[in-house]
């Protein structure tokens, strides 16, 4: 039963509830534990008696619902949330949050769609399901692989340890934590009426147990990401390809700045470069292809050289255009005759040829498990923006966000590698 009404009349509706048998309740109503005075308090204890009485778990109140992205008995994959777009792409990604906006709206954004969302909970006041039930849920559910949480303060701190021990070794759990300051801890009297603890001890926390902790939204969803897709770096070297200068010089120095190595490459790789790249380009880490573009030495032999050596563990590569644009490009100036015999290509055809350039290196990224990080300025709804993911490559807008998200990413590995 799903239950949006005005908070006075909901014990009444739980009553009703437990007559008729039902032991499981949404409560998306407000007005509890969030509002001051002293209703509040006795509105929470009578439902929460109520509950107790007749055997019912419920989530929330002043929550929005729970969404299961792999239910497919009706058309509507929530038992209730709204705020959720239902056609989002399956995947193995599960969050938990203490604020409903959080776990819903972040898909609104298309950049974030490539992420595949198994499960949303979204837990409000906690009056009876908590967080902690939630993550240990999430600990044997077969559909989820990496656990999103999103707390405003955790009421049973020794189960959360407990079971973070438990479950990091396995799967991945990335948390937000909000509170610690004067303004946030303000904020969150007025959400939920949470008492946030101090950050230093929940950072602790974390540390200890091996959660991926951040503080910005779209670095929780680009971590989220990079685990989801399996392909996880087996150290912190990383190599850099790009076709200008400026890019790899900040993507070494933002890499290095956050615990990454950028290795100077060995003498054999450096002279096997110089047989495929121009005399123009720069030879050692990161590469500067400079104005090269043979699309398939960029896309598929220079990433393969540098999976095999063995010298790097992940790649970022940056001046990724549209094959279209640069297609165009070279017909109109007739810098390249050979371009010339792809002037009357479909869309179709054009996009099968984009595929046989990243299908090979998608296979090679798991084979040697390197991933790479494409560096795309263009929009992502732009047409060879969609051609990448489409292809399952890792896409993000700029290089400061994949840098700083495997830089947290290889911390957990070590914690991991520690565990074994």
């Amino acid at each position: 039963v799903v239950i949006v009404l005005t908070a006075k009349i909901v014990p009444q509706v739980f009553r009703e509830c437990g007559d008729k048998g039902v032991d499981k309740i949404v409560l998306i109503s407000g007005g509890f534990r969030e509002l001051s005075g002293d209703r509040k308090n006795t509105l929470t204890e009578e439902i929460n008696e109520i509950a107790m009485k007749y055997g019912i778990r419920f989530i929330g109140p002043n929550c929005l619902g729970v969404f299961n992205n792999w239910f497919e008995k009706t058309n509507n994959n929530s038992a209730f949330n709204i705020a959720i777009w239902e056609h989002l792409k399956k995947g193995n990604f599960s969050i938990a949050s203490q604020s409903g906006t959080l776990s819903s709206h972040i898909w609104y954004d298309p950049e974030n769609l490539d992420l595949g969302l198994s499960k949303s909970l979204s837990v409000g006041n906690e009056a009876n399901i908590d967080i902690v039930d939630c993550l240990e849920y999430y600990k044997d559910d077969e559909e989820t692989e990496v656990i999103g949480l999103y707390i405003e303060e955790l009421k049973r701190g020794k189960k959360f340890l407990e079971l973070a021990r438990e479950i990091t070794p396995k799967k991945p759990i990335i948390a937000i934590y909000v509170g610690g300051s004067q303004g946030g801890n303000r904020a969150l009297q007025s959400h939920t009426g949470s008492l946030a603890g101090d950050s230093k001890i929940y950072n602790a926390v974390f540390k200890e147990t091996g959660v991926i902790k951040t503080d910005y939204v779209q670095e929780f969803l680009d971590i989220a990401l990079i685990i989801s897709n399996k392909i996880l770096p087996k150290g912190k070297k990383i190599g850099i390809l790009t076709n200008s200068g400026g890019p790899g010089a900040m993507i070494a120095n933002n890499a290095e700045k956050h615990g990454l190595i950028v290795p100077e490459f060995s003498e054999s790789l450096q002279e096997e470069l110089k047989t495929i790249l121009p005399s123009t380009a720069g030879f050692n880490n990161p590469i500067d292809c400079t104005f090269d573009m043979n699309l398939p030495y960029f896309y598929i032999t220079l990433p393969k050289i540098l999976m095999k050596s063995g010298e790097v563990d992940a790649i970022f590569q940056y001046g990724v255009v549209g094959f279209q644009d640069v297609m165009n490009d070279y017909l109109q100036n007739e810098i390249i005759a050979k371009w010339a015999e792809f002037e009357n290509l479909s869309e179709e055809q054009i996009d099968k040829l984009a595929e046989k350039l990243l299908k090979p290196t998608m296979k090679n990224s798991r084979e040697y498990s390197v991933p790479i990080f494409y560096v795309n300025p263009m929009s992502f709804t732009s047409p060879w923006s969609k051609r990448l993911r489409r292809n399952g490559a890792l896409l993000f807008k700029l290089w400061d966000r994949p840098v700083n998200a495997l830089a947290k990413v290889c911390q957990y590995i070590e914690y991991k590698q520690k565990q074994e």
